[in-house]
């Protein structure tokens, strides 16, 4: 650790013993946003695939096309989806083929959901889930002569996974040297919670730049909190020096044994326990067997995602029964760098995805919370609408989604022109220039969590008319 984020760190922590003014007094007043951030570039055009212009996008993903056939979601007598019959099974029971088999069709929508997302497609319907059209890192409104001629800029470093996540959790799409949004809101919002040792911003994944500001955050295992309760805290003591600096790191090292007694005793014994099922009927955060997810036994699923929105919605109980007001929590999907084996890669993800965030919702709506939480997904960058043989490559703008029971429902963007080297296709390979911002998707969430001048965190929303887009 560099001298400078240690100092920094300390005083961070000093800072947060402190208790200023709420800027919130309402009792009631509690929400909490999370950000599911998919590693990598999310292929979203076969998570949303075109209907209105299937023909096309037929066309150019020859090698990787989900099929025109529409599928049926099952509900049950009380309207709740019903995954016994697995609507996605195909006779090989493979993971690969149900990505292609089909999708399902929503009323006024231009894009339908794939087959392998029946939790995703139902909370669509239900109106709990909103669907963002054609978005990305975008400095300000611009045609392809504009950025071609650079009248207008791109992004620096466009198409380049590092750069292009910075920006992403920078909030401005021209600024690779600048912090986080979510850190900025806290900074913003600076006391917000009365000095709680949950701070305001927690990650259960890892570091994150969507953080780094002047205050700090935690990262907590999405499993459990980490018990310090055997180490011998007395020979901690001795360790440290008479000096300033030797009792400042001891004063330091006593909080941190403190916060996380605090921590592991919150997740023990005050954390929710929720007497819904889920779609197949298991305990909520369960993934169901291999014969039932119809894999031929080749397909293993991951329950990391599922493991860090558990987490969440415990997190989440908590803070709002201790009083906090305002959260922010940071989750991450790997692996959607799908340059090739798409058909293995991007199936299992997009199942783990849409079982962890019906489960998700299925929990708020148990703890009677889906109104104070809010989860968007966002990547580094769409790919390619064409596809390369075997899979997609790196390109710019895809369709994003945004869950709660604050949400309106429904389809918000446009579809752009998906024939190769159209207007809308930057590179002729099928990079679609974003038409919606991250700044203004991130803008509208803000103003729902109760930012009233978005422009102090985003900057760039003043360049864009539409500052809301009404998702929420």
């Amino acid at each position: 650790m560099k001298r400078r984020d240690f100092l920094k760190l300390i005083g961070a922590g000093v800072s947060m013993l402190s208790l200023p003014v709420n800027l919130f007094a309402d009792d009631d007043d509690y929400k909490a946003i999370v950000v599911l951030y998919q590693a990598g570039g999310n292929d979203s055009m076969n998570m949303f695939i075109p209907t209105t212009d299937y023909d096309v996008y037929a066309e150019i993903r020859e090698n990787l096309k989900v099929n025109d056939e529409e599928l049926e979601l099952q509900t049950d007598d009380d309207g709740n989806l019903d995954l016994s019959t697995n609507p996605y099974e195909v006779d090989s029971k493979d993971l690969r083929e149900s990505y292609l088999k089909g999708f399902y069709k929503h009323d006024d929508f231009d894009v339908a959901t794939n087959a392998l997302m029946p939790e995703i497609a139902h909370l669509i319907n239900t109106g709990n889930i909103a669907v963002v059209l054609n978005a990305g890192n975008l400095i300000m409104p611009s045609t392809k002569d504009e950025l071609l001629n650079d009248i207008k800029p791109t992004p620096p470093f466009l198409f380049a996974h590092n750069h292009q996540t910075k920006l992403a959790m920078n909030g401005e799409a021209s600024k690779l040297d600048y912090t986080g949004w979510a850190g900025r809101v806290y900074d913003k919002l600076k006391g917000i919670n009365d000095g709680s040792i949950y701070g305001m911003n927690i990650s259960l994944s890892d570091v994150t730049h969507l953080f780094e500001a002047d205050n700090n955050y935690l990262v907590i295992p999405p499993k459990s909190p980490l018990s310090y309760s055997h180490i011998n805290r007395d020979l901690y003591s001795n360790l440290s020096s008479s000096n300033h600096f030797g009792s400042l790191y001891n004063n330091m090292k006593n909080h941190s044994f403190d916060m996380q007694d605090i921590l592991v005793d919150d997740w023990n014994n005050n954390s929710p326990s929720w007497d819904t099922t889920n779609a197949y009927g298991l305990e909520l955060f369960t993934l169901p067997d291999k014969d039932t997810l119809s894999s031929n036994g080749d397909v293993t699923l991951d329950s990391k995602l599922a493991d860090q929105l558990k987490a969440v919605a415990k997190w989440a109980y908590i803070g709002k029964n201790k009083g906090l007001k305002r959260q922010i929590f940071f989750v991450k999907h790997g692996g959607y760098d799908t340059h090739s084996n798409q058909l293995y890669q991007h199936s299992k993800l997009l199942r783990e995805l849409s079982m962890a965030v019906g489960d998700f919702y299925l929990a708020l709506k148990d703890m009677d919370m889906q109104n104070d939480v809010t989860l968007f997904n966002v990547s580094d960058f769409g790919r390619s609408s064409g596809d390369n043989g075997d899979g997609t490559d790196h390109a710019w703008g895809g369709h994003y989604f945004v869950l709660g029971g604050a949400v309106n429902g429904g389809q918000y963007g446009k579809m752009p022109d998906l024939h190769l080297g159209s207007d809308d296709d930057l590179t002729e390979k099928g990079r679609l220039i974003p038409t919606i911002s991250y700044t203004q998707y991130y803008a509208t969430v803000l103003e729902w969590f109760g930012i009233d001048d978005v422009e102090s965190i985003l900057p760039e929303i003043g360049n864009f008319s539409e500052q809301n887009l009404g998702f929420i």
